[in-house]
């Protein structure tokens, strides 16, 4: 008998067991692995997508800032709106909770995050940052900036400034985010396109810090404070110094919240300014025995130095003592910045009839006013004729500001103008505000004694008339530099080459102006004659070894202007005649450097050229 206990063990052997497609685990197996297959395809194709969209999006950002350096603003604001297309889709494409959750995958998960922060970061830049600059580079403009009075209108500035800090806090964040993706185990692509907009990002820096502290700076100094009184200085450049010319004429500027009011223009002679015995400014080491009486005394000689900073503290120091008037700050021009400021106004007409133009400015200012007024050849007859001509001068001078000043200009040719000018150091400006100084020395305004760095070696080559004359509209020069290593220290063998060619007519006793041809009778020279001082500053710290002057060795006394050895000699140049000056230096160091020459701007621009040094020809003691 079988029991019961058997039977159902038997049964229970012989049912058949489920299959294993109808069991739970076998499903959730199936289910897990199809959403890991649904999810990397929605990953997959997502993050091909936004790749597509980053990369695209990434070499927008150089273009912007080309185009917003060029002031193309209709074309920087389509790329900024191309841009921002593909950063805000790649930015959707990667906040998913899909994409979220994938980033805890191992290794595929640290790509994807970095995917995420680049594409968020971008469009952060974008939004926060691009687009609120280029509407600030699209606003802010002359045309813009004019008040309804003729002055400058503020606002715009303050806005600007606070637009730009903004700005550059976003750029900051977005760095700090971007440096903060760990690309050592990122994917080649990945890592070189996270490098790339770091890249584009540090470039964006520089500009923008300079932007603000521009406009940190600009709203005081046009008075929004409080009112500002500055001293325009007008260089003759026909009559050289140093920085540039003679400083012949001056004018006090007042700003007052953007509105500028412009005094009457005070000659440096007639007695308007003293004369003093000693410099009214402390004299800096070696200066005294360089320049002697000629600095620090004279009104007319504040651009003796080829130091803007001096000149300026010396004319801010005359003119207190003159008018009892605190000034601050001092701007200098020349007749050629003049004339490149002229493009963008309509032409000037004086009391004479005269047209000032660009063209015309220079050859009337510093030639033929002085042909004009010539009534004989007695010193009487040279003071009218002075005066008449500084008549005419300060003329020229305060209408062609009040001109520039009127509102009715070409912006972009008035910013092309003053580039140039500050380029050939034909526009200086100082400041006794450090913050204010800083911003100058920035832009290039400052004009400093030649500054060499790791790289670059600048020597200073500067000119003094030394007839009392304004004969240098008729001078023509060049500059040659050349080096070569002929020395066993290694130290460099530099070679400054001048040359000088007087053009005037041969006939220029009988055909010229005596006051152009200034005090030659005194100084015991032929009419016609050119006769300059001529500085050549070398580096700090390298050695003047020798100097030659039309070809024979000529001996040099020992000069320094602070830390800065000068070769100091004197160059005479009959009517049509060229005189040749050659100084040789040894370098600081055994570095090998770019030569570069500083030179004073001059009425006929100086060609600069490299030329070649033989060390047969150099001196190796």
């Amino acid at each position: 008998m079988v029991s019961e206990t058997t039977i159902g063990a038997q049964k229970s052997a012989k049912r058949p067991r489920p299959r294993f497609y109808r069991r739970w685990w076998f499903w959730t197996i199936i289910g897990v692995v199809v959403v890991v297959a649904l999810a990397s395809s929605w990953v997959g194709v997502r993050g091909w997508q936004a790749k597509t969209e980053l990369e695209a999006a990434i070499p927008l950002a150089a273009t912007i800032k080309s185009q917003a350096l060029a002031g193309d603003t209709k074309a920087a604001n389509a790329s900024v709106t191309e841009m921002a297309s593909h950063t805000a889709r790649a930015r959707e494409l990667t906040g998913d909770p899909v994409w979220r959750a994938a980033e805890f995958v191992p290794f595929v998960g640290v790509n994807l995050a970095a995917v995420r922060t680049l594409a968020a970061v971008a469009d952060d830049v974008i939004t926060d940052a691009a687009m609120p600059l280029v509407e600030v580079v699209a606003n802010l403009n002359p045309a813009t900036l004019k008040s309804v009075d003729g002055g400058i209108d503020l606002e715009p500035l303050v806005s600007a400034g606070k637009i730009i800090n903004g700005a550059s806090t976003v750029l900051t964040a977005a760095r700090d985010r971007i440096n903060d993706i760990d690309t050592s185990v990122t994917m080649a692509p990945l890592t070189a396109a996270v490098i790339k907009f770091d890249t584009l990002l540090a470039s964006l820096a520089p500009p923008l810090a300079s932007a603000s502290q521009a406009l940190d700076v600009i709203p005081d100094a046009l008075g929004a404070s409080a009112p500002r009184d500055y001293v325009i200085v007008f260089q003759n450049s026909a009559e050289a110094r140093a920085l540039g010319g003679t400083s012949l004429s001056f004018v006090l500027l007042t700003i007052d919240n953007g509105s500028i009011s412009l005094g009457k223009a005070v000659p440096a002679g007639f007695g308007n300014f003293a004369y003093y015995q000693e410099s009214v400014i402390a004299m800096p080491d070696g200066v005294a025995e360089l320049y002697g009486s000629e600095f620090g005394r004279a009104m007319s000689n504040v651009t003796v130095r080829p130091s803007f900073e001096s000149a300026a503290k010396v004319t801010q120091e005359m003119w207190k003592r003159q008018f009892g008037t605190d000034i601050d700050g001092v701007i200098s021009v020349d007749p050629v910045a003049l004339s490149y400021l002229l493009r963008g106004v309509t032409p000037v007409t004086l009391s004479t009839g005269d047209v000032l133009t660009s063209e015309s400015l220079v050859p009337l200012l510093l030639n033929e006013v002085y042909m004009r007024f010539w009534s004989g050849n007695t010193t009487a007859d040279a003071r009218a004729d002075n005066a008449a001509q500084d008549v005419v001068y300060a003329e020229i001078v305060q209408k062609t500001f009040e001109q520039l000043m009127g509102g009715n200009s070409d912006p972009s040719m008035l910013l092309s103008a003053v580039s140039q000018a500050v380029d050939e150091r034909r526009m200086l400006l100082w400041s006794p505000l450090d913050k204010e100084q800083a911003l100058f020395m920035s832009l290039g305004l400052d004009g400093p004694l030649p500054q060499s760095d790791e790289t670059t070696d600048r020597v200073g080559v500067y000119l003094q008339e030394n007839v009392g004359s304004k004969m240098n509209y008729y001078l023509q020069q060049s500059v040659g530099l050349g080096q070569a290593v002929c020395r066993e220290d290694q130290k460099a063998s530099y070679r400054i080459s001048l040359e000088l060619t007087n053009d005037l007519p041969l006939d220029a006793a009988t055909s010229i102006s005596p006051s152009i041809l200034g005090t030659f009778v005194r100084e015991d020279l032929k009419p016609g004659v050119q006769r300059m001082i001529v500085m050549v500053y070398a580096p700090p710290g390298s050695q003047i070894v020798g100097a030659t002057i039309d070809g024979g060795a000529v001996e040099l006394q020992q000069y320094h202007d602070t830390d800065y050895p000068v070769a100091k000699v004197v160059l005479t140049m009959k009517p049509g005649a060229t005189s040749k000056l050659s100084v040789d230096v040894v370098a600081a160091g055994t570095a090998q450097k770019v030569l570069a020459a500083e030179v004073t701007p001059m009425v006929n621009p100086t060609a600069i050229s490299d030329v070649p040094l033989d060390c047969a020809s150099v001196s190796v003691k």
